[in-house]
């Protein structure tokens, strides 16, 4: 595949400002629900949508829980510096990070870095003392020091916001705490909300039950990344963002098992699709699944695959998987996702699964008075 030949300005649509979903309906499973399959579009109720889908059905949620990313501060002169981290560079390790007392090092975006000087800044109230260190591209490295007895998990969630999107545009609020969060959330680590999750509720997963469509759980921290726009005029260009996976024994026995049946798998969101496909394309003694992997010769080997299921302790590798059109699904026979911006790699994504149609969907979708990007209503593919 000449992945340099695919322009993403083929990949752009006219998404009018008022289409785009500031707030959350005040019912997580009321939202529209646009079905793709086999070619033609319906529409229903997101609360019903254990009846679009097979009953012998494997779906797999991702269970990350979306961390205070966010931390505004000013600095002597009254000037706002935002600080948004992005992942862990002193442990590198998430989940140690978090745990790290009075020091740790994260790289984070900085905004209004020009208006920061050579201070150290500060949060009085939690002792808390934020250091400027090397670049690192676009972001910097941020060392973190305070006084009190707290981990870094716990002084984040006093001193930070919930990072909502930069396409909605207003402050955080109390409301978001609980739905910038999917209700089954339980790892922390990511930076954006795994959005297609958002809209299922207790009701729904009952529902899903008495048609015996199986769940499992994996973890896919997100990063910034997603929203990182497209700039290169061919995808061959864009330098895809790398993010953690954390895939359980049980998670891998139930995906297996679904394959060997011949069981549809569905993922519920774009980071629970990538999760599933790169897992099938780490190839064995390596832990990190490159930008290309999908359209070269290095699948992973079931049969190692295999004999991790029967291990303890959960598979943990790295991705930077890009699915552009003409990739070959390995896992995923469809999906459950939002709607998503214009020319970005998660439209690409989209195209892969349903080709041209993409359009025809989100044709459908504009005009039919559906709500688009984190907050909006979601869409089950079936192709």
């Amino acid at each position: 595949m000449d992945y340099n030949n695919i322009r993403i300005q083929d990949f752009d649509y006219h998404l009018p400002e008022e289409k785009i979903a500031l707030y959350p309906l005040p019912e997580r499973d009321s939202s529209k629900l646009a079905v793709y399959q086999n070619g033609e579009i319906s529409e229903t109720i997101f609360r019903d949508i254990a009846d679009e889908i097979p009953e012998n059905a494997l779906l797999v949620f991702n269970d990350t829980k979306v961390i205070h990313a966010r931390i505004v501060t000013h600095t002597s002169t009254g000037a706002r510096i935002e600080i948004f981290c992005l992942e862990p560079v002193e442990p590198i390790d998430v989940q140690l990070a978090f745990q790290q007392k009075n020091r740790c090092v994260w790289k984070c975006f900085v905004g209004g870095n020009r208006k920061w000087k050579h201070e150290d800044l500060q949060v009085a109230n939690y002792g808390l003392r934020m250091m400027r260190g090397r670049q690192i591209g676009d972001a910097w490295e941020i060392i973190f020091e305070w006084t009190n007895d707290l981990t870094f998990a716990e002084l984040l969630e006093n001193v930070g916001k919930i990072p909502l999107p930069p396409y909605i545009h207003r402050e955080v609020e109390a409301s978001d705490e609980e739905r910038y969060q999917t209700i089954f959330a339980q790892t922390k680590g990511s930076v954006a909300a795994p959005t297609a999750s958002l809209h299922f509720t207790e009701g729904v997963l009952k529902s899903l039950e008495k048609r015996h469509i199986e769940t499992a759980t994996l973890t896919l921290h997100v990063g910034a990344g997603t929203f990182k726009p497209v700039t290169s005029e061919t995808i061959g260009e864009h330098l895809m963002h790398d993010e953690k996976v954390i895939v359980s024994p049980d998670c891998l026995q139930k995906i297996l098992k679904a394959q060997s049946e011949n069981r549809p798998i569905i993922p519920v969101g774009t980071t629970s699709l990538r999760s599933l496909e790169s897992l099938f394309r780490l190839a064995k003694g390596t832990n990190h699944v490159e930008q290309w992997a999908a359209y070269t010769e290095c699948d992973a080997e079931l049969e190692n695959l295999a004999i991790h299921a029967t291990h303890n302790t959960p598979l943990s590798f790295s991705t930077s998987l890009m699915i552009i059109p003409g990739y070959e699904f390995k896992v995923a026979t469809g999906i459950i996702t939002n709607f998503h911006q214009p020319k970005s790699t998660l439209l690409l994504l989209i195209s892969a699964m349903v080709g041209n149609d993409w359009k025809k969907i989100y044709d459908y979708a504009l005009s039919h008075d559906f709500r688009f990007l984190s907050y909006g209503d979601s869409c089950l593919f079936l192709p």
